[in-house]
């Protein structure tokens, strides 16, 4: 593993996201501890399968309130996919493994830090499916506590079990929202709604109670984040997944909105559902798996940058070259407020061409060559593991700015 520093220090300031985190602020996704290429699987030193969908799941934070960044990976228990044995969690700290414990999941499949408690220590929050199948049981949305001292505490704050592919986080005003997204839960009944979770201040007790988004909207959601676009004080929330339109959309009891989209915020748990503001979409390129939201030309607009591989309906899981999970592409969008552009659309090399599938579950904004210019650096425990070795010709790949904020493809040596 390479060592948690920048990789060429530059001589100016750094802007990674251009919402300071503050008490009054709405604040979320605040990524300035994020270091690209890490390996995981060397860390835990594991081979990744070529198949199935074992994932290291990872996300980067400040456990001991120093200067160097810290992480922490999920690991899955196996390749069952049905009845999955449990993994672990385990943290890193100053490039030690400090904490190593049985995973509350049956399967993570989103990993969130974020100081909490507000004590200056990050802590963990973790969405799950359970077991990937139709029908899951799912898993219950839990938040791991740390402490100064270096000791932790497991919780769970989600009062029902739910398959949460995703799940937003943000704070406004001190207080935090989770939203749980369980993209399987309309199929189970007309009348659901999206969970939502707040907990004030530094308090560790956490509320449950509906959303005004119904499980219908976001049926086909398997991303999304919290964050303020208009810049109101009241969070909007972005959602994307699979991008195109299924035949039993036409008959669902309640509208799916399948377009990756905003909803502007109305306050905590209501938004405008009835408005969506819908985003460019790219043909084929329809599997959306990370939002980033910063000031990446440091114009004082932010940017939306939005994740993608290939994936378009009636194609699942096939190895054709770009049908599904072949390659990635990293789409830029211009704007403000709710009205945004397609500015950039980033290729990347052909993946299916390897022999396996790829999930490029998030892209790292980061300044790679040290020019002071922020970098977009997609990644995947796959990419990341040098003893993946179908990925040797692609490792390293990254998307690196240029002066006049064009993006070219390189790789890191």
């Amino acid at each position: 593993m390479e060592p948690i520093a920048p990789v060429q220090p530059c001589n100016c300031e750094l802007v990674v996201d251009v919402q300071i985190p503050s008490a009054t602020d709405c604040e979320t996704d605040y990524l300035h501890w994020d270091i690209p290429f890490v390996d995981t699987a060397k860390k835990l030193n594991v081979n990744l399968p070529r198949f199935g969908q074992f994932t290291l799941w990872s996300a980067f934070g400040n456990f001991n309130n120093n200067d160097t960044s810290d992480y922490v990976i999920v690991t899955e228990g196996g390749t069952n996919i049905e009845n999955p044995p449990r993994g672990e969690v385990v943290i890193v700290v100053d490039d030690v493994i400090v904490i190593a414990i049985p995973s509350p999941q049956l399967k993570t499949r989103k990993v969130v830090t974020e100081d909490l408690n507000q004590d200056g220590i990050d802590d963990i929050i973790l969405f799950g499916t359970g077991p990937d199948t139709a029908q899951s049981s799912g898993d219950i949305t839990t938040v791991i506590y740390m402490y100064a001292s270096g000791s932790y505490r497991v919780q769970e704050i989600g009062s029902i079990s739910g398959y949460y592919h995703t799940g937003a986080y943000g704070v406004t005003n001190g207080n935090a929202e989770i939203l749980e997204i369980n993209s399987q839960a309309f199929t189970n009944g007309s009348n659901g709604y999206v969970n939502l979770l707040q907990s004030s201040g530094t308090s560790e007790v956490w509320t449950n109670s509906d959303s005004n988004i119904t499980t219908h909207h976001v049926a086909r959601t398997f991303h999304s984040e919290l964050y303020d676009f208009d810049k109101d004080g009241i969070l909007d929330l972005i959602l994307g997944g699979h991008e195109w339109e299924e035949d039993w959309m036409a008959t669902s009891l309640r509208k799916v909105v399948w377009q990756t989209h905003i909803l502007r915020g109305l306050g905590p748990g209501q938004f405008d559902v009835d408005n969506p503001i819908i985003l460019p979409q790219i043909l084929n390129w329809g599997v959306i798996t990370d939002f980033d939201i910063y000031d990446i030309d440091r114009d004082g607009n932010v940017e939306i940058i939005i994740t993608r591989t290939t994936g378009r309906d009636g194609v699942q899981f096939e190895l054709v070259d770009n049908e599904y999970y072949d390659g990635i592409k990293v789409q830029i969008l211009k704007g403000e407020g709710f009205n945004w552009y397609q500015d950039q659309a980033l290729e990347s090399p052909n993946i299916i061409g390897l022999g396996t599938f790829i999930w490029p579950h998030k892209s790292t904004i980061y300044d790679v060559n040290g020019d002071c210019l922020l970098d977009i650096v997609p990644e995947s425990d796959k990419l990341n593991a040098a003893s993946f070795v179908d990925f040797n010709s692609v490792r390293g790949i990254y998307y690196e700015q240029q002066d006049n904020g064009q993006f070219n493809l390189k790789y890191k040596n």
